[in-house]
């Protein structure tokens, strides 16, 4: 499509902006576009008559009484182009057939995708699949976390922006925050890649990717913690990635009143339950002893020494 095309298509859904509509109209060319529309919205089939039009049909028979009716090549040129204005608009506007499924701030969702295989969705995650190709394409883009339970077949491909995931049938976790990429295998095999660097897991093996490396090790547990209320923060992570899951289980903002998070590292989980107690667990997680204070509406949290 050429970029006049587009402009008309553009014109036709109504999204041209002042200067690109002064443009078209000092070009003279969107009086014609409005008369070929306008003629177009006009045209009336008339109620077909079949007696008349077997009359029709044998009076063109006889070269003697057929009368031949010319169209002035003009319009037909107008009308051709009106028609295929008004179908590359089709095609540019009408909507995606993409399916999306988002899990809320501290709940979970259940994804029953179309070939029977299973997609727990971690909170503040979302899934975006394809129902038209999911025949010939099994794939899905997830941003977050989730548990998958994917039944045999063709390849099933999950992609997230920090990584790749292919498979045929088997269940596992993946992780993709931010840029970093952590994906365990419970059953089956996996293939992981990133970068040009790609890894096949097996049962209860996983890797992880940070800084664009990818580092084999063992799954951290054998389902995740996250299905039964609690968030594993692994051996040993920085306190500030700590503080974001819970911002993304309670759906709260936490703000840091003048301490230094610099080189401070956690490990171990917390529970979904309840945000104090969350919090008294991250913050009682290294031998400083941070307090905190949630605001009144419960949407802000204050971090202080």
């Amino acid at each position: 499509m050429n970029e006049k095309d587009t402009l008309y298509a553009r014109w036709l859904s109504g999204e041209l902006n002042p200067e690109e509509m002064a443009q078209l109209r000092s070009s003279g060319e969107i009086e014609e576009l409005e008369a070929i529309i306008k003629a177009t919205n006009q045209m009336k089939l008339p109620a077909y008559d079949k007696v008349a039009a077997f009359k029709k049909l044998q009076g063109r028979r006889n070269p003697e009484q057929g009368k031949v009716v010319r169209f002035p090549v003009k319009w037909i040129m107008a009308t051709a182009a009106s028609l295929a204005i008004l179908v590359t608009a089709w095609f540019l506007l009408r909507p995606t057939p993409n399916t999306e499924f988002y899990a809320s701030h501290g709940t979970n969702k259940t994804v029953d995708l179309m070939d029977g295989s299973v997609v727990i969705l971690n909170d503040g995650s979302s899934l975006v699949y394809n129902e038209e190709a999911w025949e010939t394409s099994r794939e899905v883009e997830l941003k977050g976390e989730a548990l998958f339970k994917v039944s045999k077949g063709s390849d099933f491909v999950v992609k997230t922006k920090n990584g790749m995931v292919r498979v045929l049938g088997t269940e596992f976790n993946v992780r993709a925050w931010d840029e970093k990429l952590y994906v365990a295998c419970y059953e089956g095999r996996v293939e992981v890649s990133r970068n040009g660097d790609a890894a096949v897991l097996s049962s209860n093996e996983a890797v992880k990717a940070i800084d664009g490396k990818m580092e084999r090790e063992q799954a951290r547990e054998e389902k995740p913690l996250w299905l039964g209320g609690s968030s594993f923060l692994g051996e040993r992570i920085p306190i500030v990635e700590a503080f974001a899951e819970i911002e993304r289980q309670f759906d709260v903002k936490i703000k840091n009143r003048s301490v230094d998070l610099t080189n401070i590292w956690v490990r171990g989980a917390f529970n979904h339950n309840y945000l104090d107690s969350a919090l008294n667990e991250v913050c009682k997680m290294h031998k400083h002893k941070f307090t905190h204070e949630v605001s009144l509406d419960r949407k802000e949290v204050y971090i202080f020494e």
